[in-house]
This record gives C-alpha cells, structure tokens and sequence, in this order.
C-alpha cells in the first residue's frame, strides 16, 4: 500500500494544503470580519479622493468670482471656506452614520463578502479535489513521474483559483465588480488550467485501464 501511495504523496500533501488554506480563510472571515470592512472602507476611499480632489481644481470654481469684485469677493470665499468646512464635517458624519447602518445593505459590499465567501468554498472543494485525483492516479498504469507531478499540478491551481478570489472580493469596492473580476482573471485562468489538467490527466489514465480491462 505504501508503494501504491508514494508517488502521489506530493499530490495529497498539496492537497491538504488547499484544505487547510480553505479552512484557515473561513475562520478569518468570522474572526477578521472588522478588518475586512476596514480594508473595503478604506479601498472606497481611496477611490473617491482622486474625484474630490479634481472637483476642487475645476475651472470653474475658480472662475466664479472675477477680480473686478474686490472686497466682497474676500468675505464671500471666507464664507465659501466656512461653508466648505461644515459640509465636509457633515458629511464625514454622515458618512459614518451610513457606514454603521448601510454598509452590509450595499450591493457593492454584498458581492465584495460573497468573493470572499467563494475562496473558502473553492479552497475546501479544490483541495478535496486534488486528494481525489491522487488517490485515483495512485491505482492507474500511469507513469510514477505523471502520478507525481499531475496532482501537484492540480494542487497548485487549486490553491491559485480561490485566492484569486480573495483578491477579487478585496479590489471589488474599490474598482468595481467588472474591474476586480478582470485584474485577476490570469490568475484564475492558470488555476482553472491546471486543476483541469489534473482531472483530465487522471480521467484519460483511468478510462484507458478500465478499457484494457475489458
């Protein structure tokens, strides 16, 4: 039996890996869940900063007074200052009103945690996978060398998949669902690829014996 498993424990070792990071994202997702909306909050900001900042310099706010005014023009800017500063701390108020209230009701923030979600899914399931194929190429006519590397193969992708999730659940507040999906899409493309070579890998040999069998 030892002989039968051993070239396939480099397959079955990257397997529980992808088990353990899948199990492992799960309990941070309980117990991180205040830095994880700390990191969404944060990546909104830094979203809306370049458009304030460029609503600031528009032309036209600079224009909206010409110099001809004298005086008045001084008192209303120091009005406009005025003004400004109690807006900007409303709506900083405001802002954390609606983050206290608001912020698992946004859309936005929902599929942001269903990303998330989805590399503990996908971390569990692919690792469980990767397990499955070693045991299956274990007992094939495959080569010793195919048995080892086509499992570690899939064990890598199955790792590479659902943490490009994660980093699509974390970039989707900030540059939106489209953008996030598609900043990580070689990514999953390279996991996807691989895992499907395992399990094409361990299909061709299994259905060849069973073939030869008959």
């Amino acid at each position: 039996m030892i002989d039968i498993i051993k070239p396939v424990r480099y397959g079955i070792l990257v397997g529980l890996l992808g088990l353990t990071f899948g199990v492992g994202w799960a309990f941070w997702l309980v117990l991180g869940h205040e830095s994880i909306h700390k990191s969404f909050e944060e990546s909104v900001v830094e979203k809306k900063e370049p458009h304030s900042l460029i609503q600031l310099l528009e032309p036209g706010n600079a224009q909206a007074h010409g110099p001809e005014e004298g005086k008045p023009r001084q008192q209303d800017e120091h009005t406009d200052m005025m003004d400004e500063g109690e807006h900007m701390t409303l709506s900083s108020e405001e802002d954390e009103h609606q983050h206290g209230e608001d912020m698992h009701d946004n859309p936005i923030m929902q599929l942001a945690h269903e990303r998330l979600r989805r590399g503990h899914i996908h971390g569990m399931g692919l690792g469980l996978l990767t397990i499955a194929l070693s045991f299956i190429l274990a007992f094939t006519s495959a080569s010793e060398r195919i048995k080892t590397i086509a499992p570690v193969l899939a064990g890598i992708g199955g790792i590479l998949y659902p943490f490009a999730w994660i980093v699509m659940g974390y970039r989707t507040p900030g540059l939106g669902p489209d953008a996030a999906a598609a900043s990580v899409r070689m990514i999953a493309g390279i996991g996807t690829a691989l895992v499907v070579l395992g399990i094409f890998t361990a299909g061709v040999f299994l259905l060849k014996d069973i073939l030869q069998k008959r």
